[in-house]
């Protein structure tokens, strides 16, 4: 499926001689800058006999995620098998039927009106965070790990009706299970971290026994996706789902619900470290249109300083910083041939560093720069922190309220200073785009703020 009348300049250009995997493996992202700084926008290479086609074409990747989404699925690709071990087939795992069910049933709690009704739920979690950090000023924190937990908490009270509430235990099984899956296809080379994986595996499923274990007994009306998932019914999915699929369905919201939050609220508190004028400038934001009082969903777009930071670390550490899909069929893509059966590749990370979209600073934190854009999450675009298309995530609207509130309150009550002595901070990619070694911080409280 390509437009009428383009031309067809055959298969993509790329290395002639099959790339090893452990190549690949051990700079993920400096091989894929190095790919197509000297082959263009579109790449082939061949990987233990499988051909890999490389889009960094911003119509071509639109093609792929949008235009021709049904010819590209996620079947037996490298999300699959990341992500299946953990978590099953839930929203993000799953094609076709099943995958459209999921979807139908879990995007009402993730309507605009539903969405606001959380923004105390954000600011209370958050500010509890500030008090825990304040309570150790000058002693370092694991701000990934904390921000870890209370991402999860938002996402367990708000979409699983929970009240849980997890500390530093949760992100080092998070971090385990990362780790392991990050390293798809070599668990048998890493027998040490296999076990890892599994108990944290082992710890994760127990919280989320217990979670659907309580919604079980729970007979008020409740309006939450876990509600929704156990009272389906004929109409919806014959028979209701089973505990494996309900199972899978929980552990994926509560995962992508908040891995990719704290993530992104991660990568922005150590930019603005590094870049204390703009911290300044949130700062000054947050005391004029919020003051004192607790940050509300009504103060959001007024926080345009505070959401341009976001976007702006999002722009240079995507969380999910790559996409694979498997053609279905043979297609041409931006012109260049793409066999059946061939891994497509989209990496938000080497689309947001384009130079003709985002200018030649394209590895400088600059959050002005999207002041002067539009829609950034318009179809077709060059910012794909969420993906694209239909399968484009579904708490995206979620993710950016919580994101800003969260950041303006911690912004307001306290300063983090990267940790002296902490070792470089350098992405890891891994399932996600995380800091290598996590991210150690100190915290002060801010001199102004009396609470």
């Amino acid at each position: 499926m390509r437009p009428a009348g383009s031309a067809v300049l055959g298969d993509p250009p790329g290395p002639l001689d099959p790339v090893p995997l452990e190549l690949i493996r051990a700079d993920p992202l400096g091989f894929l800058r190095s790919l197509v700084a000297r082959h263009g926008p579109v790449v082939r290479h061949v990987v233990e006999g499988r051909p890999v086609v490389t889009v960094n074409d911003p119509g071509g990747v639109h093609h792929v995620l949008t235009a021709n989404r049904a010819n590209y699925v996620k079947t037996g690709t490298p999300d699959e098998q990341m992500l299946v071990p953990l978590l099953g087939r839930g929203l993000l795992t799953s094609d076709g039927d099943d995958w459209r069910l999921q979807r139908q049933l879990t995007q009402p709690a993730f309507q605009h009106r539903q969405l606001v009704t959380f923004d105390s739920l954000m600011s209370d979690v958050a500010q509890r965070l500030v008090d825990s950090w304040t309570a150790q000023e000058g002693a370092a924190v694991r701000v990934d790990r904390d921000l870890t937990a209370a991402t999860l908490t938002i996402v367990a009270q708000a979409l699983l009706g929970s009240d849980l509430a997890v500390g530093a235990r949760f992100g080092a099984a998070v971090d385990a299970a990362n780790r392991f899956m990050g390293h798809y296809g070599a668990d048998a080379a890493d027998p040490d971290g296999r076990r890892e994986f599994l108990q944290a595996k082992r710890f994760l499923d127990q919280i989320v026994g217990l979670l659907i274990a309580a919604a079980g007994l729970d007979d008020t009306a409740r309006a939450d996706v876990l509600a929704q998932l156990l009272h389906a019914r004929t109409g919806e999915r014959p028979g209701g789902f089973s505990p494996v699929e309900i199972r899978d369905q929980v552990i994926t919201l509560m995962m992508a619900g908040h891995e990719t939050t704290a993530k992104a609220l991660t990568w922005t508190l150590y930019l603005l470290d590094r870049h204390p004028a703009e911290r300044d400038r949130l700062e000054r934001e947050v005391d004029t249109v919020v003051g004192e009082r607790a940050v509300t969903a009504a103060d959001v777009p007024r926080l345009v300083a505070c959401r341009n930071a976001i976007y702006e670390a999002l722009r240079l550490h995507p969380p999910v910083w790559l996409i694979s899909r498997t053609a279905v069929a043979d297609d041409v893509v931006a012109g260049y041939t793409v066999p059946a059966g061939a891994l497509v590749c989209v990496s938000p990370w080497l689309l947001h560093r384009r130079t003709d979209v985002w200018g030649d600073d394209v590895d400088d934190f600059v959050p002005d720069r999207f002041s002067q854009r539009g829609d950034v999450f318009a179809p077709g675009g060059s910012f794909l922190p969420f993906g694209a298309g239909p399968r484009q995530c579904i708490g995206q609207q979620f993710a950016v309220l919580e994101s800003t509130i969260v950041l303006a309150t911690v912004v307001a009550g306290v300063r983090l200073d990267i940790a002296p002595h902490h070792p470089p901070v350098e992405p890891e990619a891994l399932v996600t785009l995380r800091p290598r070694h996590g991210l150690l911080m100190t915290p002060n409280r801010r001199p102004s703020r009396t609470r």
